[in-house]
C-alpha cells in the first residue's frame, strides 16, 4: 500500500514539473520566425559572400 502511494506521488510530481516547464519555457512565436529567417540566411546561396575562404 505504501509503495503505491510513493509511485503516485512520484507520478504527480513529474506531471507537475512537466506542466511548470511548459508554462515557463514555452517558445515565443516571434522567436520561431526569427530562427527560421536566421537559418535561411546562414544556409542560403542567395546571401553567400565570396571571399578568400572560397575554394571553388
Amino acid at each position: 500500500m505504501e509503495l503505491n502511494q510513493i509511485i503516485l506521488i512520484c507520478l504527480y510530481a513529474s506531471i507537475g514539473m512537466y506542466l511548470l516547464y511548459k508554462v515557463f519555457f514555452r517558445k515565443n512565436p516571434y522567436q520561431a520566425e526569427y530562427e527560421r529567417m536566421y537559418n535561411e540566411i546562414l544556409t542560403s546561396k542567395k546571401y553567400r559572400v565570396k571571399g578568400q575562404f572560397d575554394r571553388d
